[in-house]
């Protein structure tokens, strides 16, 4: 639902195109943050009864691919990936999300985070109708095989202790509210490829509004929340939910996307944002505080990659 400096510009461009989609299964868009010893990357049982893709087309990004992202096309038996190097691939097959300074596996070659690609991957007509019934984590897990196959990908998890925020609820109390079974986002998220179609899963978006730009989010929860752009591209560590709320939630969240790294400006002074930092943002509107700290942070070493053949 991961290199980062040089698409930056392009990618929070994209952010309000297509991040609606990063939390929600019908995108299938990459997700944000790395998962902590608990989170869904650990190991479970396959949900995909052996689907596996029956084509996989691997071609390099042209120069002008603007698109960023994962998807399924139209046609419902394709998943579609653009512009996207294997780390991010893989990023997004494992459900890791972007990534903080240098990978973890430094002994990766270089094209590992640098060469992207375009791929189609299809499954066979008998494997239509399952295909469909997979959720996200599923498809993902098809991903994988291909992968393996494709790349020659082989891998393994690890614990490392790191620098960390952890995500409380702030002294002066929280100031969201939790949302009703059937309450949606107001800013009306919609299905991808279809405007006219309401999107009642999580998700995040930029909107324009009267009073400038909005991050807005739709039932939202904090574990996927802890995962989001929002941290990935303002931090310099991950993120790890330590509110203890268990429902989800709809809110926005006006703040500047400058990196607590942010290079100054070319006059060596750095610019002055119009919206507040992400830790005051956070704790004046939605009642949460990131607090540093250190600790175990689960993160994928890549043990063997090879490049495909192109197709």
């Amino acid at each position: 639902m991961m290199e980062r400096a040089a698409h930056l510009g392009q990618r929070m461009f994209m952010l309000g195109v297509v991040c609606v989609f990063l939390c929600g299964f019908h995108a299938l868009t990459q997700t944000a943050t790395p998962h902590t010893p608990t989170a869904t990357a650990s190991a479970k049982a396959d949900p995909t009864t052996g689907i596996a893709f029956d084509v996989v087309t691997i071609k390099p990004s042209g120069p002008d691919s603007s698109y960023y992202g994962v998807r399924t096309l139209p046609e419902g038996d394709t998943l579609s990936a653009d512009n996207f190097t294997v780390d991010d691939m893989v990023r997004w097959a494992y459900h890791l999300g972007h990534r903080w300074g240098e990978p973890e596996h430094p002994d990766v070659p270089k094209w590992y985070g640098t060469d992207r690609y375009d791929i189609r991957a299809k499954v066979a007509a008998s494997d239509v109708e399952a295909w469909h019934m997979l959720d996200e984590e599923g498809r993902r897990l098809v991903l994988r095989k291909a992968l393996a196959e494709r790349f020659k990908l082989t891998c393994h998890f690890a614990d490392v202790e790191q620098p960390v925020y952890n995500l409380v609820i702030a002294k002066g109390g929280l100031k969201m509210t939790e949302a009703k079974p059937d309450e949606m986002s107001p800013y009306h998220f919609h299905s991808p490829g279809d405007p006219s179609m309401a999107y009642t899963g999580p998700g995040m978006s930029m909107r324009d509004t009267p009073n400038g730009p909005l991050t807005v989010f739709q039932r939202m929860d904090m574990a996927e929340f802890e995962k989001s752009d929002v941290f990935a591209y303002t931090l310099d560590r991950p993120v790890i939910d330590k509110t203890g709320l268990t429902g989800v939630y709809n809110f926005s969240l006006d703040f500047s996307y400058q990196s607590v790294t942010a290079a100054p400006t070319q006059d060596g002074v750095a610019a002055e944002p119009t919206s507040p930092d992400i830790f005051t943002a956070l704790q004046k509107q939605l009642g949460l505080k990131l607090e540093p700290t250190r600790g175990p942070v689960q993160q994928l070493i890549v043990d063997h990659v090879e490049k495909p053949s192109e197709d």
